[in-house]
């Protein structure tokens, strides 16, 4: 009997190890991810596994460059500067510069070559420059990552190459990215050039979506058979700038496929398509339908003047829910009852579902009309 209990509290613990093993596998590490947010808000518009735990891989060069540029705006280095090539930074595994032991490379360059040719060599060049040694800089890029706000990414090198203890979240890849844009605009800009030459030789960037996607100016591309073929992306329509980050992927072109399904969806959610992009560039006005034709309803009133008090308070606790945005009384008749509904008008669908959702967290009544 008793060899009986014992045999089955041990069953019973094996299975709860078993699942608690699968998951945690499951919930921690999803190979595929993605997230997409509105840069001015910084509002998530869409996200699958947002918060799973992957490995950045070339991604990784984001905080490369982010700390390598907060070094150019402090002064601690220049465009000229040079950096010394060692013998570990020389023996890195492609991609890379193939860079000798003993030469050194301008920081303009290195810049260049992390943004287009992912070096893994330069990555290593930067890191030792900066803290003396790969080991140091990573330390340093983690702290900047908390700081950032990036809470589940812990970096252990400074090119992405694999470490299984070098970890992070398609989430914190975007705070990263936004970051980096926020904080350093005009070296952004590097990020929107599709090639570089080094030594007499020319190199062309990895991100092919950078050509073929309209409003398209960055950023980074990664590859690890690990967490498949990623990308951090930035693309800017009609004055609005969308984050796009994605892991996964099968192949490269899936995953650029997968994301402009995605970053075209979140576009035309906002009202906004490539095809408004494509008239500015060939001057050519073409008739486009209203897509700013949903409203949303914050109270339904027997009078009139209690409806426009509601418009009038909403207005005044939720400026920035309602900022541009039309108000009005309609007069509307429910089982043959006149009753008056206090609107604010010419949202787009996504805008009045976000609208709503903030004053719904206020527990103020809201809904949507088309």
């Amino acid at each position: 009997m008793i060899l009986k209990l014992i045999m089955s509290f041990l069953r019973y613990l094996l299975i709860t190890f078993f699942v608690t093993v699968v998951l945690i596998t499951s919930e921690t590490f999803a190979k595929k991810a993605a997230i997409v947010i509105d840069f001015d808000t910084k509002e998530v518009l869409f996200e699958v596994n947002a918060n799973t735990k992957n490995y950045p891989a070339s991604l990784t060069k984001i905080m490369t460059l982010y700390i390598l540029f907060d070094q150019l705006e402090k002064g601690e280095l220049t465009n000229q500067s040079k950096l010394k090539v060692s013998r570990i930074a020389a023996s890195r595994s492609p991609s890379k510069l193939y860079l000798e032991e003993g030469s050194s490379i301008k920081v303009e360059d290195a810049v260049m070559a992390l943004i287009i040719k992912s070096a893994n060599d330069v990555a290593t060049v930067v890191a030792e420059n900066i803290s003396g040694s790969e080991k140091e800089f990573a330390k340093l890029m983690t702290n900047y990552a908390r700081k950032l706000g990036m809470k589940n990414t812990t970096f252990k090198n400074a090119s992405g190459l694999p470490n299984r203890a070098q970890l992070t979240t398609a989430r914190d890849i975007s705070i990263l990215s936004h970051a980096l844009i926020s904080n350093f605009p005009k070296k952004y800009k590097l990020f929107n050039k599709h090639k570089f030459s080094y030594n007499g030789k020319t190199y062309k960037t990895h991100n092919k979506l950078m050509l073929n996607y309209d409003g398209a100016d960055g950023i980074k591309t990664g590859y690890i058979r690990a967490s498949g073929f990623q990308l951090a992306f930035s693309a800017v329509r009609n004055n609005k700038r969308l984050i796009g980050v994605i892991f996964g992927g099968d192949t490269g072109n899936q995953r650029d496929k997968s994301l402009t399904i995605i970053m075209d969806k979140e576009f035309a959610e906002l009202g906004i398509n490539n095809t408004e992009v494509k008239t500015k560039v060939v001057k050519k006005e073409t008739k486009t339908t209203n897509t700013n034709s949903y409203s949303i309803v914050v109270g339904t009133f027997k009078y009139r003047n209690n409806a426009k008090k509601q418009i009038k308070l909403i207005k005044s606790k939720y400026p920035k829910t309602t900022n541009k945005k039309t108000s009005n009384v309609v007069l509307i008749k429910v089982s043959g009852k006149q009753l008056y509904e206090s609107r604010f008008e010419n949202f787009s669908k996504r805008e009045a579902y976000t609208a709503c959702k903030r004053l719904k967290k206020y527990n103020r009544d809201c809904f949507i009309r088309s």
